[in-house]
């Protein structure tokens, strides 16, 4: 895993860079990220607010989201490329969609989450753990739902 990495849309109109490794690596299966990824899952990686520097402006979505997953989305207004997701309840991480990695083959999700939102033809992998909703990381403190 890299301990630095980088990223934006396909246009190249937003580009970020996170000076500080990956806290965690899902596969989301929320509806939210159904939606704004036009899949059955969104593969996402987790990092520090603040070791993420964004270069560029992008759109936001604002949504009301299940237990306020992810309720805001950012993406390129210019090609469409989602590229982060924030929830309200956790300000202190971003997560960035896999999907617009520069090198996104270091790429390997710990767990499927939000399964309880799993599209029933969605392959998910049998080798990594299933967390029913949001796992402990992305959990105000105190607020665990598995």
């Amino acid at each position: 895993m890299p301990t630095q990495f980088s990223g934006g849309c396909a246009c190249g109109a937003i580009r970020y860079q996170c000076a500080a490794p990956p806290l965690a690596m899902y596969n989301c299966h929320c509806q939210s990220c159904q939606q704004a990824g036009g899949g059955a899952f969104a593969p996402l990686i987790v990092v520090a607010a603040q070791s993420l520097d964004v270069r560029g402006t992008p759109k936001r979505f604002f949504t009301q989201a299940i237990a306020d997953s992810h309720s805001e989305r950012c993406f390129c207004g210019e090609c469409g490329s989602p590229l982060f997701a924030l929830g309200e309840r956790t300000p202190d991480v971003v997560l960035v969609h896999a999907s617009s990695l520069d090198e996104p083959d270091w790429f390997k999700p710990v767990a499927d989450i939000w399964t309880v939102s799993a599209l029933p033809w969605a392959n998910m992998d049998r080798h990594i753990p299933k967390v029913f909703k949001s796992p402990p990381l992305l959990e105000p403190e105190g607020e665990v739902t598995l």
